[in-house]
């Protein structure tokens, strides 16, 4: 969009200053001074040198590195990978020893050392390793 302004503007100006020439050349008293009539090689020139100022200005811009570009996976190897990881069977003294072992006697919850004997429980019940 900004080439395309650019570009009206400096065909916009090319009319301009050939319209000025005309009127210079109408009136009395110009001499040779006034400026040449427009040609298609200067407005060739003119159109260049905008698309060569954008193009230097597009290269003076970041470039986004490939490294950047992440893809993501399917939805269905995602789910398969959950559902890996949720079905090992944990070792008892980590921190998710106890995820198939409830730790709490009714509604109360029970943690820290006093979670002890839940431990041992869950390794009897083959619910860690």
């Amino acid at each position: 969009m900004k080439i395309a302004c650019k570009l009206v503007t400096a065909v916009w100006l090319c009319a301009a200053v050939q319209a000025g020439a005309q009127a210079l050349e109408t009136t009395p008293g110009a001499g040779a001074g006034a400026a040449p009539p427009l040609t298609q090689s200067m407005i060739r020139d003119a159109v260049r040198a905008v698309l060569a100022e954008e193009a230097q200005a597009r290269d003076a811009l970041p470039q986004p590195a490939m490294q950047q570009v992440t893809i993501r996976a399917d939805r269905k190897y995602e789910q398969f990978s959950a559902a890996f990881a949720e079905a090992k069977v944990p070792d008892c003294l980590h921190a998710d020893g106890l995820k198939r072992q409830p730790t709490g006697i009714g509604p109360i919850g029970i943690g820290g050392v006093y979670a002890l004997p839940f431990v041992a429980i869950a390794k009897l019940r083959g619910k860690c390793n």
